[in-house]
């Protein structure tokens, strides 16, 4: 649990953004926006990059050939059309870590509503001690919350994992499009 976001109930330290500088080492991505939709064969190339169905190895011969041979004076456009699956897998993965970190954090959030939920039970429960029907009905709720608290607990593992998964996702697609830049 992060300390300056409580609303982090993962065991690995939030960080809300995404440096393309940390994963890759090709030609810069700062200015190139969403130039790579602009081309068909990239932006195709990009859903299939980001799709974590696909093994990125197997798409090297794809992003070898879209890029074209090395063929000298041709360098920069080869590499430039590198940088721009790159940039394009890099938005794509980066809204996808985005939207999981939110999805965690709304998670983290009802887990708190809902041991807030039980404690405010707990105390309806003493202070209905006097009435059979209200107690079972009190114990009842509190059952109830406790297994939903339980097995959303029990599912945190996994869900706080998602974004680590994209991240090395997109590790694994920087280091293949870098070994072919020329």
């Amino acid at each position: 649990m992060d300390s300056k976001n409580p609303d982090w109930p993962c065991p690995q330290v939030l960080v809300p953004a995404l440096s393309a500088a940390s994963v890759w080492d090709g030609p810069s991505i700062d200015g190139l926006g969403d130039e790579w939709q602009r081309d068909a064969a990239i932006a195709t190339l990009v859903r299939r990059a980001a799709d974590d169905s696909i093994d990125p190895a197997s798409l090297e011969g794809e992003a070898n050939a879209l890029a074209g041979p090395v063929q000298t004076g041709a360098e920069q456009e080869h590499d430039r059309k590198l940088a721009l699956v790159f940039a394009g897998a890099f938005q794509t993965l980066d809204r996808q870590r985005s939207a999981a970190i939110a999805s965690i954090e709304r998670y983290a959030q009802h887990q708190r509503a809902l041991r807030e939920r039980i404690a405010a039970a707990l105390r309806d429960l003493d202070a209905a001690s006097g009435d059979a029907a209200r107690t079972q009905e009190i114990k009842a709720a509190i059952a109830w919350d406790r297994r939903i608290l339980d097995d959303r607990r029990r599912s945190q593992t996994a869900v706080c994992e998602q974004p680590a998964r994209i991240e090395q996702r997109l590790g694994q697609i920087a280091r293949m499009l870098s070994a072919l830049l020329s």
